[in-house]
């Protein structure tokens, strides 16, 4: 019964704020891509409630710019001369927005972390 009120754990929510804090440092590192990370915060900010915090905000911002891109599972779908075309212009796409993207995981991990 008590899985239902999960969500209110602290623990729960520390874990989701390491995530938050992991997916920044990664997008900093360059280990994980602005698209890919972007997705990844619309999760975090979803389990969180988290919709008023701006750099949140501005990672939605990010991933609905970005959403076609494929990612994981849908690049099944692509043929390998499209894949590469939709790669390009995503590491284009990833390129221009980095400066502001790792901007905005600095602020994440400033306020995130424990």
């Amino acid at each position: 019964m008590a899985s239902e009120h999960h969500h209110h754990q602290p623990d729960y929510r520390r874990t989701l704020h390491d995530s938050v804090v992991q997916t920044a440092e990664e997008l900093i590192a360059r280990t994980v891509g602005v698209v890919e990370a972007s997705r990844r915060f619309m999760e975090l900010a979803a389990e969180l409630d988290a919709w008023e915090d701006e750099d949140l905000l501005y990672f939605q911002e990010i991933d609905s710019r970005s959403d076609a891109f494929p990612l994981g599972i849908a690049r099944r779908q692509w043929d390998a001369a499209a894949l590469e075309r939709e790669d390009r212009a995503r590491a284009q796409f990833e390129a221009s927005v980095y400066a502001h993207a790792a901007e905005r995981c600095r602020s994440l991990i400033r306020r995130y972390h424990r």
